[in-house]
């Protein structure tokens, strides 16, 4: 069989094509966190042929984590190993041609251009919003893409944020809140379908980005599965953003917020 042929149902599917394919194998992308999001994103990518793909976690897996983050079972929960280093390499058995790299580490202000540079594509896999500050002023200040997706409950919400071609995530929400003021899945709990579905949704505009094959959903997306309802809501670039608009990267300098 030759390098691409276990893609060939992918292939076949007009959208992508065999050219759109050889562009994902030549892609590289990083996806920040690995738990309920990170774990679908990164089985979806992978196995997709995202040529090169890494994956950043601090954490180790525990019991309540298992009814939703696929990648883990109870087995990971006893020896205590890093989500991301146990992530990696369970994937290399998926795809072995995907170069797939575990970091051991929370990302924070002074190691974020070391492990965010040289990818084509930033992926939010992270269930702190601050965090997602901190990815929006490298890639804006960078010029480089990213996927924001979030989920608490039976909601969930996803954008792409592309540095220069439109809004990013200051221009929708300008500071991230005190904490404690939004709802987290400790004091709200998710039901396991809500991260499968927003990550699905950001894996397939990963894959259009990457395999460049066609131009990614624009606006905010809401779903509320338990209700029924997706939404689209436009967000236009704001000229006076802090990030996009004026240049001041108080996330990406330390002065604003530093990750936990």
């Amino acid at each position: 069989m030759g390098e691409l042929d276990r893609y060939l149902r992918q292939m076949t599917f007009p959208g992508l094509g065999t050219a759109g394919q050889e562009r994902l194998r030549l892609a590289a992308a990083v996806q920040v966190g690995c738990g309920g999001l990170g774990s679908t994103l990164a089985q979806c990518l992978v196995r997709a042929g995202v040529g090169r793909y890494t994956i950043i976690d601090k954490d180790q897996p525990d019991l309540t984590n298992l009814h939703r983050q696929f990648l883990f079972d109870e087995a990971d929960v006893a020896r205590g190993r890093n989500k991301a280093l146990t992530a990696a390499r369970k994937l290399r058995r998926a795809d072995s041609g995907v170069k797939i790299k575990g970091i051991a580490a929370a990302l924070a202000a002074g190691n974020a251009d070391r492990l965010l540079r040289g990818h084509d594509l930033v992926l939010d896999g992270l269930d702190d919003l601050p965090a997602r500050y901190l990815i929006n002023d490298w890639c804006v200040k960078n010029n480089v893409p990213w996927i924001y997706g979030g989920v608490v409950g039976a909601c969930g919400m996803t954008m792409v944020i592309r540095p220069g071609r439109g809004p990013c995530l200051r221009c929708l929400w300008p500071e991230p809140g005190a904490p404690g003021q939004l709802p987290t899945c400790a004091s709200a709990g998710i039901i396991n379908t809500t991260p499968v579905v927003i990550a699905a949704l950001q894996a397939t505009e990963a894959i259009k980005l990457l395999s460049g094959s066609r131009e990614p959903v624009a606006g905010f997306r809401i779903v509320d599965l338990w209700e029924g309802s997706w939404q689209n809501v436009p967000v236009r670039k704001n000229p006076d953003c802090p990030a996009c608009g004026r240049g001041r990267f108080e996330f990406l300098d330390g002065s604003q917020y530093k990750i936990k």
